[in-house]
């Protein structure tokens, strides 16, 4: 297993770290509030997603990591399909709500929108890649 050391990946692998650092440094010094809690939350998370990710893709070689035309055509279709979902399901959550007077609130719809937009294009993306033939 040889691990590739490039400037981008020693940063990457560098600021995982740093931000569990910061996030501990943060819960010792506390102030006992509720959300200190969860930006230590945060904090932590993002730093251990952060340095896993750099070891993953140090391990892989660089010819692995560019992007060829099939992977940029994948991205951009499951990338329009998704587009198309996410403005179909703000006006089917819209409508629902002055049709039914359901009482979502607008923070309510800009998270579904975001969680609808986020898993469609990454399971249209995998079912692009999966299925091979892009046109």
């Amino acid at each position: 297993m040889k691990i590739r050391i490039d400037k981008k990946i020693l940063f990457a692998s560098g600021i995982g770290p740093g931000l569990i650092l910061l996030g501990v440094f943060i819960l010792i010094f506390q102030t006992h509030s509720k959300i200190t809690f969860f930006i230590v939350f945060g904090l932590i998370s993002a730093g251990l997603f952060m340095f896993v990710r750099a070891l993953y893709t140090a391990k892989k070689s660089k010819t692995e990591l560019i992007v060829d035309e099939r992977v940029m055509r994948t991205n951009e279709k499951a990338g329009y399909n998704a587009g198309w979902m996410v403005i179909l399901s703000v006006m089917i959550l819209f409508w629902a709500d002055k049709i039914w007077s359901l009482g979502i609130e607008l923070e309510n719809m800009y998270w579904t929108t975001l969680f609808v937009g986020t898993y469609s294009w990454l399971i249209l993306r995998w079912y692009y890649n999966r299925r091979g033939e892009i046109v």
